[in-house]
């Protein structure tokens, strides 16, 4: 009897931890929101509260039995509340549920800086409702803000704004045994950055959908596939916490094969079985239930998981949580996953081209166990029970209880509406004409320009239809762009991103430097995370409108560049863990000088050991979004330590080069340059390419190859490079504390390669290998 007694945690009694109930006198006011809805408010001590959290309303004109889980409904209210200046969370508040706005610079949908957290809520015979293990989730967003350098509600707020959120949509909480109201927490760095840093603002807001089972079939087993190839996780990456993403793609490409979810491998020995793409796993061999430990940082710390634990030890059961390999799952007598959105068993797991079938999945079976336990706990409710359900519910007080007269649930004020009323306005067609002056320049001090957002004139946005397809794109006033908070990008990574940059030529014409590079990485990229992309054609395109349209904004000759950023993200709302049904691509522009503070001057690089950027199977060869965020708490680190950047080493090894947190890496031996081949962890970048080309020309020995870390100490000189860092001399690396120094300037080979590819960008050499494009 172990699985269903978690179950029936979430319809735990209402005696347990209820929650205090709101005086009945108060004064009315009303208020209207930006969007022109007046909505009635009951002023209760300090704060506010909208008088729908005071009353019950009819149920929404819904079908309670085809609920699924993937496409998420819109509801009534969502919550959302900003950082202060101080990185403190104040003033949040209740608000219509809509569409919310977005720099397109965001460091969400720039760098992945985003968590996210999920919690269901249970309606009672009585009409009260349920919530499970609160605090645990506030606890555990705060662990996760903490590893992706933001910070985080507290506690206490995070459980009072999941209160409010859901009493404020209580009607949208489906009857018992129809389904559960999915509540969706996010923590998102949505202020606008360029260089890869933490954002300067953030934004906690959570949104509600009535929801049915998360695998199709309900109750029934499912089928796992072990993933071979790609990982989700690597050892000191962020795996252990919910980041946006950890979730990538390989479930897509299983269901298409005809399984319910994919199993993952570990990234180092590829046999330790770690958890599927969004539940952890368990496995039933006789009276003993071994799950995957947590000590590797790979495996998210489940709430359900640890609740599983704890009943199974109480019900008798040996736990042990500990490496499990792959050939444990032949042997298993039963095999279930838990998470917030699944509880379900596990019918069969195929890897390679075996398949084991597990027959314990009925009355025998642990989690039938659990179902039937939960069930009759939702018969039950407030009745008396036996003395050892006693024992499971108290023992961890996991219930909070929200009664439809509890009014101390909703106490916010109206934080109003996030989406301009204008917003629809900025997003129409306008004519655009190119009728420049050449040699217009906006109001810019072009002498000291950094690596910083500087707002341009206009920005370019193409939609995908439904059939995959990128319909013609637009200029548009650069400004926000609307997102629904169940967005792909925004619940679970679904982007990736290009740089490229213009540069001006001495007769006013604008240079674009191998743009077709950037548009066929984008098409690599888009196809490892399962979204559709444009034709190079319409990449290119897209990136000349955004350069011409911005001309004024391209710096002097010798000033610097005009930077551009192409995004494709996935921008339809979707709250299972599934691509898109939406895209959107975007580019913008920005000019820009130095990407580091110390301009030319060489670089002090660190070499990271305890954090990791990317695994072999992972998505460290595309320019994913979620590369990024993981590498700003080692990058943050080292700056605050007087360090320029972070050189990463493999993880399987530990004792390889990768690359820089943005840049590729080369080091220089006699009239040897070697950098790390390109096997799936490290970025192919456009500049690297074209820097090996130009040194083979003047005569060097290029090699792509594994480099072993002890060949820093060799080496005579060492140079990054990149789309925004071009190539940077490094002055020293600091490794385990020893710090080694390499040559710069005259006589080396990284001015010498930096003049040629410079002089080749701004046309000062001519092009012999048909690299740029120029805009007349």
């Amino acid at each position: 009897m172990l699985l269903m007694m978690l179950q029936q945690l979430l319809l735990a009694p209402s005696s347990l931890r209820p929650a205090a109930p709101i005086t009945t006198s108060a004064t009315s006011l009303r208020a209207v929101t930006p969007s022109g809805v007046a909505h009635e408010y009951v002023r209760t001590t300090s704060h506010s509260v909208p008088k729908f959290a005071l009353q019950t309303s009819e149920l929404p004109d819904t079908t309670w039995d085809t609920l699924g889980f993937n496409k998420p409904m819109s509801t009534d209210y969502m919550f959302v509340m900003k950082s202060s200046k101080d990185a403190n969370f104040l003033d949040g508040g209740l608000q219509r549920f809509e569409k919310i706005e977005f720099n397109p610079a965001a460091c969400v949908l720039n760098y992945g800086q985003g968590i996210i957290e999920e919690l269901k809520a249970y309606k009672k015979h009585d009409g009260s409702i349920l919530l499970f293990h609160l605090e645990e989730h506030g606890l555990r967003m705060r662990t996760g803000a903490e590893r992706l350098c933001m910070p985080a509600p507290t506690v206490e707020q995070f459980v009072e704004a999941v209160k409010a959120t859901v009493l404020a949509n209580r009607r949208w909480v489906p009857p018992r045994s129809k389904g559960f109201l999915h509540i969706r927490p996010l923590l998102i760095g949505n202020g606008p950055v360029l260089s890869l840093t933490p954002a300067p603002e953030f934004t906690f807001l959570i949104y509600v959908s009535p929801m049915g089972n998360y695998f199709e079939g309900g109750l029934q087993p499912i089928n796992l596939v072990v993933e071979n190839e790609i990982h989700r996780a690597v050892h000191g990456g962020a795996g252990s916490v919910k980041a946006i993403g950890n979730y990538g793609a390989a479930q897509e490409d299983a269901k298409a094969n005809g399984f319910s979810d994919v199993l993952y491998f570990d990234s180092v020995h590829k046999r330790y079985i770690e958890e599927t793409s969004t539940a952890n796993i368990f496995l039933v061999k006789d009276n003993v239930i071994s799950t995957p430990a947590l000590h590797e940082g790979t495996i998210l710390p489940g709430i359900t998981r640890n609740s599983v634990i704890e009943i199974a030890r109480i019900e008798g059961y040996q736990v042990e949580e500990r490496l499990v390999s792959f050939e444990e799952l032949f042997e298993a007598d039963e095999v279930f996953c838990t998470g917030n959105a699944v509880l379900t068993p596990v019918r069969s797991i195929t890897y390679l081209d075996k398949r084991v079938s597990y027959l314990e999945t009925g009355p025998g079976g642990v989690v039938f166990a659990f179902w039937v336990v939960r069930f009759r706990g939702r018969q039950r409710d407030n009745t008396n029970h036996d003395s050892k359900d006693d024992k499971l519910v108290r023992s961890l007080g996991v219930a909070s209880s929200l009664s439809p007269s509890s009014k101390n649930l909703g106490v916010y004020r109206c934080f109003g509406t996030v989406a301009s009323p204008n917003a629809e306005q900025a997003s129409d067609p306008f004519e655009y004409s190119y009728d420049l002056d050449k040699h217009e320049y906006a109001d810019v001090d072009w002498d000291n320009l950094g690596f910083g957002l500087v707002q341009t004139d206009y920005m370019y946005v193409m939609k995908c239809s439904y059939d995959g397809k990128f319909e013609q794109g637009q200029l548009r006033r650069y400004g926000n762009i609307e997102l629904n908070p169940a967005a792909g990008v925004l619940n679970y990574g679904q982007a990736i991103y290009e740089g490229t940059k213009a540069h001006r030529k001495k007769d006013g014409n604008l240079l674009l430097f191998r743009p077709d590079q950037n548009a066929m990485r984008m098409k690599i990229g888009a196809e490892r995370m399962c979204m559709p992309s444009l034709s190079v054609d319409q990449f290119i395109d897209a990136v000349k409108q955004t350069a011409q349209a911005n001309k004024r904004w391209v710096p002097p000759p010798g000033k610097g560049s005009l930077y551009i950023r192409p995004l494709l993200l996935g921008s339809g709302p979707i709250l299972g863990l599934a691509p898109s049904p939406e895209y959107t691509f975007l580019t913008y522009a920005s000019p820009v000088r130095n990407y580091f503070k110390e301009g030319s001057a060489p670089l002090n690089v660190y070499v990271e050991e305890e954090y990791d950027r990317a695994s072999r199977g992972g998505a460290g060869g595309v320019k994913t979004i979620t590369n990024y965020a993981p590498v700003l708490k080692a990058l943050t680190r080292a700056k605050s330590k007087g360090f320029s950047d972070v050189l990463y080493l493999d993880s399987v090894h530990n004792k390889n080069l990768e690359e820089v947190s943005s840049c590729n890496i080369f080091i220089v031996k006699g009239n040897v340059i070697s950098t790390p081949a390109t096997s799936g962890t490290i970025l192919s970048g456009v500049t690297r390419r074209s820097i090996i080309e130009i040194a083979r020309d003047y005569g060097y020995q290029v090699e792509e190859r594994v480099i072993p870390v002890e060949e820093l100490s060799e080496a005579d000189e060492v140079f990054c490079t990149g789309t925004a860092v071009g190539v940077a001399p490094v002055g020293s690396i600091t490794y385990q504390g020893k710090r080694m120094e390499y040559k710069t300037g005259a006589g080396t080979a990284c001015p010498q390669l930096y003049s040629t590819l410079v002089g080749i960008q701004t046309g000062q050499i001519g092009d012999k290998k048909g690299w740029i494009v120029e805009i007349g």
